[in-house]
């Protein structure tokens, strides 16, 4: 008999907050705060513009870390389906016995190698480019890291919650050098920040709205990332390992991003080919500081493209980030296969000293700035 739904709820949700307890550390303490109020309020079923009491928030968190004190150190167990018990990583086997309960199991491994888990509730299935992309809206098991876009093998997961809670944190942030692109963006759909912070269950329709077709458009990120053959084979699995919770762990996935999104069939292909053009304001508005450094055409030409809607400065904007990332990942690569396996030390160190800092980037500093810096 297949276990039951709290059953399986309770075994995935267990392993969400070993994982959260073993790699808390692994954020900047502004970016485990921002995060754990997010796990907050997912958990209490709020809206992203919701605000928790003060007082219950507190509590939580300190029952929270009490939790992840009991939980520091032990491993991610098991999971009982169907009397068998699988490896919570065994992605596809979870998969084909939860398909007749319309459930959808995600299991892998983000940044500084954390343990990252998922199940919730399909509500579209299409396939695109080959993969096959599910849309999920009731999220049931998470942990304290959520990204609205997540690939696994030919599947990808795009996340309408997590989606949402991202954008409402760049509307409710506003920093100073992303206004204009982001006033860009929301003019689109007819609405403006100061609206939105004031009222925002009045608009609510609307953002779920631009949630959704963003996150559709997102999903090419993906599709750009599962067609670019810059980093061959498990090679970039394995860099990551080993530079794990670095500044050169960062740097690589950078990289990647840099190239999934400017590929030709990725999401700024994708953004022009729809001519979406409130999308190309949000994603200027969303870039990472390090990923700011990588792809500063794409900012000169904005101006321009805001004034003209013309896409062909944005097109080859696009085009001269993929060749220097496909540089980048070239001289990375060639770090990797020239390197000592027992020392992963001097990997690092040739990937900061001969690739990063020539860029401008110090050990760091950009990590830090986007709270994923992990404490050692």
């Amino acid at each position: 008999m297949l276990t039951s739904m709290q059953a399986l709820r309770e075994q995935i949700q267990r392993n969400c907050a070993v994982s959260d307890a073993n790699f808390s550390g692994a954020f900047s303490l502004c970016g485990l705060l921002l995060r754990m109020r997010e796990l907050y309020k997912w958990e209490a079923g709020l809206a992203p513009w919701e605000e928790p009491e003060h007082g219950l928030i507190l509590d939580w968190v300190e029952q929270r870390e009490e939790l992840w004190q009991e939980l520091e150190g032990r491993g991610c167990e098991t999971l009982l389906l169907e009397g068998q018990e699988l490896d919570p990583f065994e992605v596809e086997r979870i998969n084909q016995r939860l398909a007749s309960r319309n459930l959808l199991y995600g299991a892998g491994y983000v940044l500084g190698m954390k343990p990252s888990f998922l199940l919730a509730e399909p509500v579209e299935s299409q396939l695109v480019e080959g993969l096959r992309v599910f849309t999920v809206d009731r999220e049931l098991c998470r942990d304290i890291f959520a990204t609205p876009v997540m690939r696994q093998g030919e599947r990808v997961i795009a996340r309408r919650q997590a989606m949402a809670f991202l954008l409402w944190d760049v509307i409710q942030e506003q920093r100073p050098s992303v206004r204009p692109a982001l006033g860009y963006a929301l003019a689109g759909y007819g609405l403006n920040s100061q609206d939105l912070l004031r009222q925002p269950g009045a608009h609510g329709a609307v953002y779920q709205r631009m949630v959704a077709e963003e996150l559709r458009v997102w999903v090419y990120h993906e599709i750009g990332e599962a067609l670019e053959d810059a980093f061959p084979g498990d090679v970039w699995h394995q860099m990551v390992a080993n530079t794990c919770q670095t500044l050169a762990e960062v740097f690589i996935r950078a990289v990647k991003d840099l190239l999934a999104d400017t590929h030709p069939q990725g999401l700024l292909a994708r953004m022009i080919q729809e001519d979406r053009k409130p999308s190309l304001g949000l994603y200027l508005a969303m870039m990472r500081p390090l990923s700011k450094m990588l792809f500063p055409g794409i900012f000169s030409v904005f101006p321009d493209f805001v004034r003209s809607g013309n896409w062909s400065e944005v097109d080859q904007a696009r085009g001269k980030a993929h060749v220097a990332g496909r540089n980048l990942a070239a001289r990375l690569v060639d770090i990797h296969a020239a390197a000592d396996p027992f020392d992963h030390a001097r990997t690092v160190e040739r990937i900061i000293e001969e690739v990063i800092r020539p860029l401008g980037i110090v050990d760091g500093m950009e990590v830090e700035a986007e709270g994923e810096l992990p404490s050692k």
